[in-house]
């Protein structure tokens, strides 16, 4: 089993956190809202922090690691989402 340090676990229950209330918030405003969702879960995933070594990164960066953890599982999550919806698109039509 891989286990994952504080900042991993961490940033993987924050990713998944705001997903959640991102996306049910978008929900409930409407078509237009779950659209700019879905455009703002695109962009979030493509965050690199080009500026950052992550083999040179201290224990004092626990936020960073912890951000930069989450911003893998959105990108993990959206990739699984568009796999599935493919699947399903070519399943249904």
């Amino acid at each position: 089993m891989n286990h994952l340090t504080h900042e991993e676990l961490e940033g993987r229950l924050n990713a998944h956190r705001e997903l959640m209330i991102d996306f049910i918030a978008a929900l409930l405003s409407g078509e237009e809202r779950v659209q700019d969702f879905a455009r703002r879960l695109t962009e979030e995933a493509s965050f690199q922090d080009h500026q950052e070594d992550p083999g040179v990164l201290s224990e004092d960066d626990a936020g960073l690691a912890a951000a930069t953890t989450a911003a893998d599982e959105v990108r993990s999550i959206l990739e699984a989402a568009r796999a599935r919806a493919d699947a399903l698109q070519n399943r249904h039509g």
